[in-house]
């Protein structure tokens, strides 16, 4: 890619943001009148992005995907909406008591950390390329095949696990396709992930910034993204954990904003010291009085709505938190609960719904994994990467000796050596909301943290793994930071730990846990501690010191045209760095020579033929778990291959292998012939190979015998495919015009297709 197509592409994604954020200032300041400062912009990014992600639906659903037109209906969107709703309403002043600069610099100081650290693995994305295996096995190539396809309605089957993850909600890889979509390539998209941190703390500081408790949760969701089960696995990536994580904090924190200037407006506060009920003020923090009831506006209900309905719209497991929310918002809604109920069904349904609509469409059902009594789903075979066991499994006699083994070290290895004070503290933040929050809107985030916490207990995944060795227990432990995210910031809104004296021993307590967990990050590798040390400290400067700065020269009265001055020398520079560190990317990514030391033998081989090779604009087939897994690694630079996993599609969005167990282990010595039925499978693969065009495949045993070479192997070479590649039983053929079906003829010696010579 030239200077001038990244130029062009930086232009035009600049031009949709700020098309979208003048649009979202203007819904702001209508929806949300009197807001301010931190919670203005949350408020503002959630309605943005709100803008954004259905803009991108309904032009890609009639199949308009393109640059030009997501350009143009970006900018009719925002403009048209800005003009039409200027100038804003006049309302009260949401309350918000200053920080203590000590407070304030403590708060920063966390920030700088958190982001050091998460730079480190995003500059190691950058370098190489995003290898973890939900990026390359469905998250990456969503967001490809949107691009590819010009449409967003479409399922894209990735493999053929009984997990069907063609029907997850995809928000975020949504947006990750914008950036490929003007830039050509998907250099922006190792750094998402750091950004959706950054906002994190944003919605922490505007969750508590009503009661003075900023600073506070702040450092409490510090915690949370410091850890392990999440700085290991996100930056650098396309994961989308910290993305719907956002989205759910966020709605929180508005609704809790929302809350507090209802009760300002109604008089209704106090001064957290106690004493006569007075007016609200800046300088205080409050709670409610006993028995007064406050309004949320339809407003903050809407925009609470839409990043709930975002968070839904980005991570399946947000299910339980969307829908113990949603139940929280229609209690606490007493004397309106129908007007609440509709307005925040709808608005979540805005940024939430599109792709369980498209599920509704294929498969008759909006959750296809629920397929009991009238509502239909795919039949899948039972095929799972590790046996789907939910931590609940372990946690009652007689299974001590994994609670001891895998689960505490899992704690352990993700929060460090004071993992029972961290998980004390979250536990404390939900009873304190529980039991003594100030208002109902608390007490009922502190029971959606707990309720969401349980939730996480039963879901499949989270201690996944052959019986008795929940393997994935630490990796997925990233399905809990949402009921860890929440319980942890809720301490910030406590009334007894926001007393002055009080306060600064909290921030001390939870400075001393966030060290405590941090530093044994710098052990983690050489790299840590040199060769991204300086990418790091510009990465945190681009993500905290410069808005905070902004922020902080706005309030001591820098003129609006030098602070808008300062913003547009930050953004042109952050576009200059950008170039070179583009061009570095693209050239070196998903080279064999510095794959993860992990990565799979057999793909090694694959992966350094395609390096060679370098095949563009060409229709690669896989087929195979580890194929499977890493397919988006074959998409090429420009993401211009077509990859495509080869299965046979069935009723209800089911996807299903082609070659059946029996056609797998009939290559085992001495096993039985049933040559008719494997001949039937063998044509049905070639015929499959045939009618779409592939040039290439790249072969590997599937989850079901991974000890046995693909039989999908044999099939293609008895056809006339030629092998470019074999190690570890996963093979690369080239295929030239037409297989010949014929070919597949049994054997009587082990039932498997005899390779003879297709005749040409």
């Amino acid at each position: 890619m030239s200077f001038g197509d990244y130029l062009q592409g930086s232009i035009e994604l600049i031009v949709v943001a700020a098309a979208l954020a003048y649009a979202a200032v203007a819904l702001r300041g209508r929806l949300l009148p009197g807001w301010s400062g931190a919670s203005s912009r949350l408020a503002e990014v959630v309605l943005g992005l709100s803008l954004l992600v259905v803009t991108a639906e309904l032009v890609g659903v009639v199949g308009l995907y393109r640059p030009g037109w997501v350009l143009l209906a970006s900018i009719v969107v925002g403009v048209g909406v800005g003009l039409a709703l200027r100038p804003p309403r006049q309302a009260i002043e949401l309350p918000a008591p200053a920080a203590a600069p000590i407070a304030m610099a403590v708060a920063v100081a966390a920030g700088l950390l958190v982001a050091a650290h998460w730079a480190m693995p995003t500059q190691t994305g950058l370098d190489i390329g995003m290898y973890l295996p939900n990026t390359t096995w469905h998250n990456a190539p969503f967001a490809a095949r949107f691009i590819q396809d010009h449409q967003v309605g479409a399922l894209h089957f990735t493999e053929v696990l009984n997990l069907t993850v063609w029907f997850y909600p995809q928000n975020s890889e949504l947006l990750h396709s914008l950036g490929v979509l003007f830039l050509g390539n998907d250099f922006l998209s190792p750094l998402i992930n750091i950004v959706w941190m950054s906002l994190c703390l944003l919605a922490a500081w505007s969750f508590a910034r009503p009661y003075g408790g900023g600073p506070a949760a702040v450092l409490a969701i510090a915690l949370v993204l410091d850890a392990n089960m999440l700085l290991l696995y996100q930056p650098g990536d396309a994961k989308n954990d910290t993305a719907g994580l956002f989205f759910l904090l966020a709605s929180a924190a508005l609704l809790v904003n929302a809350d507090a200037q209802a009760r300002a407006a109604a008089g209704t506060v106090r001064p957290i010291a106690g004493g006569a009920a007075e007016a609200p003020t800046r300088s205080r923090g409050f709670y409610s009085g006993a028995g007064v009831r406050a309004v949320l506006p339809t407003g903050a209900l809407i925009v609470a709505g839409l990043a709930a309905g975002l968070a839904l719209g980005t991570k399946l497991n947000l299910l339980a938190p969307f829908a113990f929310l949603t139940l929280g918002v229609i209690v606490v809604s007493a004397g309106y609960r129908w007007r609440a109920t509709w307005i925040w069904v709808a608005s979540s349904l805005v940024t939430g719904g599109f792709w369980f609509a498209r599920n509704l469409v294929n498969a008759g059902n909006p959750l296809p994994w629920i397929d009991k009594g009238p509502l239909p789903g795919p039949d899948q075979l039972d095929i799972n990467i590790r046996h789907p066991a939910n931590v609940a499994h372990y946690l009652l006699p007689p299974d001590g000796g994994v609670i001891r083994h895998d689960l505490i070290p899992g704690l352990h290895d993700s929060f460090g050596d004071l993992w029972p004070v961290v998980l004390a503290a979250v536990i404390g933040g939900f009873l304190l909301a529980i039991f003594r929050g100030r208002t109902p809107m608390i007490r009922m985030l502190g029971i959606v943290a707990l309720l969401s916490g349980l939730a996480y207990l039963f879901t499949p995944l989270t201690a996944a793994g052959p019986e008795g060795d929940p393997t994935a227990f630490t990796t997925n432990l990233r399905y809990a930071s949402p009921a860890i995210g929440l319980g942890a910031m809720l301490l910030a809104v406590d009334t007894g730990l926001l007393r002055p004296r009080i306060q600064l021993w909290l921030l001390g307590a939870l400075a001393v846990l966030l060290l405590v967990q941090a530093v044994p990050v710098w052990d983690l590798g050489d790299e840590w501690e040199e060769d991204f040390v300086l990418g790091a400290i510009g990465l945190s400067f681009f993500l905290i010191l410069v808005p905070v700065g902004l922020v902080l020269a706005g309030q001591r009265g820098m003129p609006t045209p030098l602070l808008a001055g300062g913003a547009a020398i930050v953004l042109i520079a952050a576009v200059l760095i950008g170039w070179p560190n583009s061009d570095d990317y693209v050239k070196n990514r998903y080279q064999a020579s510095t794959a993860p030391k992990d990565f799979p033998p057999g793909m090694l081989a694959a992966l350094a033929w395609f390096n060679q090779a370098d095949p563009q604009d060409s229709r690669i087939a896989i087929v195979g778990g580890r194929p499977g897994f890493k397919q988006y690694i074959f998409y090429g630079d420009d993401l211009s291959n077509r990859v495509r996993y080869l299965a046979k599609h069935g009723p209800h969005g089911a996807y299903l292998p082609i070659a059946s167990q029996a056609a797998q282990e009939a290559q085992t010595p001495g096993a039985p012939v049933q040559g008719a039925k494997f001949v039937a499978q063998c044509r049905e693969w070639i015929t499959a190979l045939n009618d779409g065009d592939y040039r290439y495949a790249v072969i590997g045993p599937d989850q079901r015998t991974q000890s046995l070479p693909p039989v999908e192997a044999s099939w293609t070479a008895a056809a006339g495919g030629r092998k470019l590649e074999e190690r570890d039983d996963i093979s690369v053929f080239e295929i030239s015009g037409q297989l010949n079906p014929a070919a597949c003829v049994p054997t009587a010696r082990i039932g498997t297709i005899s390779p003879q010579p297709a005749s040409q």
